[in-house]
């Protein structure tokens, strides 16, 4: 698949004359690919080396899944300073703020919590110190340290296990160099919008040799969102209790990583890495801070080639703690912890089979993962699960144009016994820069602690009550299963020399769904029970596309975008159909990219987010004898637009200057709605390398 820069746009339109030509943008991109391809005598083929969507290296277009990959030299022209920036350019990939304010990363319109998020090919376990409210994982590594991170949409179970339904978002970081060098970047925002908050932030990166074959590699950053000064608006709720609506939480980040690469010869290399981290969730309005966040981690990895083969291996350690703030006896409460214990080894390899080449691969992993959870309920929830798994997967030459390939994982979970994961793809090369895919897979996610334990309790004020009206207190069943899913995609993928684009159908069909089953109705004044349930099934399809054409050597238009035709799931014998996350009908970004002279590059892009994928109507529908269905928090009704704009500006060889207007009209859902997107923002940073 090709890899997609950010995307821009030269000037903002508004309303449907907009939404026309964003969608007549997208039909024109049939005619002009075919020409692209006609006059595509000689291809330059996509040289990426991507690892997460197989376990054998291979290139962004023959890899066995969809992927995009974002390189550190697509940052640096986007000038971004979050990877949310970048990621918006990802097709599949749906980006908006949940309605806890913070920003969420969903795939093909499942919800954001099958999205798993990894550091080097290894799982982060943070998230699991929040019930919710968590500000996501795509923070931890500093931009200034990031390689390329690769994005995989689709389940990738076989090669990860649990939670990658969805997709993986895979964060490589920068290897250690042989000389000395690195980076610094400062940056900005200035906020006009009660929506959004002014910001800032330092961080670096430096890597070299220390001597004796022993490399260093080193990051920090620190940065600081501040909290709202007042509430962008206000829901009321049963009762007519009146509740502040906040856009996201200010934090505050301190960061410091650590790797040491020692290369006693060739073939071989060990490292140890280290990290921690504070995050500080700041209370709104003054308000003393919220939550205090602490992330330690520790890592030994080893690569070793054996012949033909390579063998590489790792053991991790990760501990989470997240302390909330009392404010009635303006004390600390008892730290949530989540620790995390991996280890993994897999080999990989290559064969003739039928005098035709086979790379192979075969590991396995044993975990360890441990809560305590003296928070979230008034009883002290705690519990801990081993799991292990084995895998393989082949990818065998067929012929010439056709490469299958196959994979198996075997996960055993100490409370729900042992799991089978296949997965079979195929790539059709048609020559000429063209590309067929397609495959089958299966995908599970296991219950979590917190949803398996009896004295697990959480507060809902609508989102986790549907389809009945919030509020609503959900609590945990240890009968829960796996929820699983049979998931199906095919597409074309051409690569060629001025443009490079993709088109691909994809549908999942999830059954045994993890939701929330009421099992008593609002009494007075105790609000409804709601117990974690496995429901019938759930079923997402849509397509989604991506372009990249060089218009000129010095302009390029980039477009992405999903289109969701089914996002549904069922609840008992209730005949109306509920989405499956808030995620939106239609999602397109588009955009074009100048680089106006040796030294200026100017950028812009428009998104379009549509109304939400099945979409409720709240009034007519009634469940029981008195209450409506409700419609879930976050639900947006009608469409609207964020316009960027950004120039970069290298002052010299090793300094460069960016400047941009995030959501230059400040682009909002209804107000009805209980999110909001930052709204219009200043942004000022200045990058210096060395």
């Amino acid at each position: 698949m090709p890899s997609f820069p950010a995307p821009h746009h030269a000037g903002p339109r508004r309303g449907r004359n907009l939404r026309a030509a964003l969608l007549s943008l997208t039909a024109l991109c049939t005619p002009t690919l075919a020409l692209a391809q006609e006059g595509a005598d000689v291809v330059e083929l996509d040289t990426v080396i991507v690892t997460s969507a197989s376990s054998i290296a291979t290139s962004v277009q023959d890899a066995p899944a969809s992927i995009t990959v974002i390189d550190q030299s697509d940052i640096q022209a986007k000038g971004a300073r979050h990877l949310q920036d970048v990621l918006r350019t990802v097709p599949g990939l749906n980006l908006t703020r949940g309605n806890d304010g913070n920003s969420q990363v969903s795939f093909r319109g499942l919800s954001s919590n099958r999205t798993l998020t990894l550091i080097d090919g290894k799982r982060v376990s943070s998230r699991n110190t929040f019930a919710r409210h968590y500000q996501g994982d795509l923070q931890i590594v500093p931009l200034d340290a990031i390689e390329r991170i690769e994005v995989v949409r689709g389940p990738m179970s076989t090669l990860y296990g649990s939670d990658a339904m969805g997709g993986v978002i895979n964060i490589i970081t920068k290897k250690a160099t042989d000389t000395w060098s690195g980076s610094l970047t400062t940056d900005f925002a200035f906020a006009d919008e009660n929506s959004t908050a002014d910001s800032r932030s330092i961080s670096g990166y430096v890597s070299g040799p220390l001597g004796g074959n022993l490399n260093l590699s080193a990051w920090a950053k620190l940065a600081e969102i501040e909290a709202p000064e007042a509430p962008y608006g206000y829901s009321v709720g049963r009762g007519d209790v009146i509740t502040p609506l906040y856009a996201s939480n200010g934090t505050r980040t301190k960061t410091l990583g650590a790797r040491l690469t020692w290369i006693p010869r060739d073939g071989m290399e060990w490292g140890a890495e280290a990290q921690a981290s504070v995050d500080d969730y700041l209370g709104d309005a003054g308000a003393h801070d919220a939550n205090e966040v602490t992330k330690k981690s520790l890592g030994l990895t080893n690569e070793w080639q054996l012949g033909q083969g390579h063998l590489s291996s790792y053991l991790r350690y990760e501990t989470s703690a997240n302390e909330s703030w009392n404010s009635t006896d303006e004390v600390w409460n008892d730290a949530i912890d989540y620790d995390t214990t991996t280890l993994e080894s897999r080999y990989t390899s290559q064969t003739s089979l039928t005098g035709r080449q086979l790379d192979y691969t075969i590991g396995g992993l044993i975990a360890h993962e441990k809560l305590s959870d003296p928070q979230t309920s008034d009883a002290l929830i705690e519990g801990s699960v081993n799991t292990a798994a084995i895998y393989a997967e082949g990818r065998l030459q067929a012929t010439d144009a056709l490469s299958l390939t196959t994979g198996l994982r075997v996960d055993h979970h100490e409370r729900f016994g042992t799991h089978v994961t296949p997965r079979i793809y195929a790539n059709y090369d048609f020559g000429n820069g063209l590309m067929l895919k397609g495959g089958y897979s299966q995908a599970f996610v296991a219950p979590d602690l917190r949803n398996l334990n009896p004295n697990y309790e959480m507060g809902s004020r609508g989102n986790g009550c549907k389809p009945y009206q919030g509020p609503c207190t959900i609590v945990g069943n240890p009968d829960l299963q796996p929820e699983t899913s049979d998931n199906y995609e095919i597409g074309l993928n051409y690569q060629g020399d001025r443009s490079s684009w993709e088109v691909t159908a994809f549908y999942n069909d999830v059954e045994d769904m993890i939701s929330a089953r009421r099992i008593r109705p609002a009494v007075g004044d105790e609000p409804a029970l709601f117990q974690r349930d496995n429901f019938d099934y759930g079923k997402t399809a849509g397509i989604e596309f991506g372009l990249d054409y060089r218009v000129m050597d010095d302009l390029t238009w980039t477009t992405s975008g999903t289109y969701i035709a089914k996002s549904e799931f069922k609840y008992g014998d209730f005949d109306t159909a509920y989405p499956m996350a808030t995620t939106p009908k239609w999602n397109i970004t588009t955009g074009l990219d100048w680089q106006a002279n040796d030294r200026l590059n100017l950028s812009g892009e428009v998104v379009y987010v549509g109304k939400q994928a099945g979409y409720v109507v709240e009034d007519g529908l009634v469940v029981g004898d008195e209450e409506q269905a409700s419609v879930p928090a976050g639900q947006n009704s009608k469409a609207y637009y964020l316009v960027n704009v950004a120039a970069a500006y290298d002052l010299n060889d090793t300094a460069t200057l960016n400047v941009g207007i995030d959501n230059l009209f400040n682009g909002q859902p209804e107000t009805d709605v209980s999110y909001r997107e930052n709204g219009r923002l200043f942004t000022l940073g200045i990058t210096t390398r060395f």
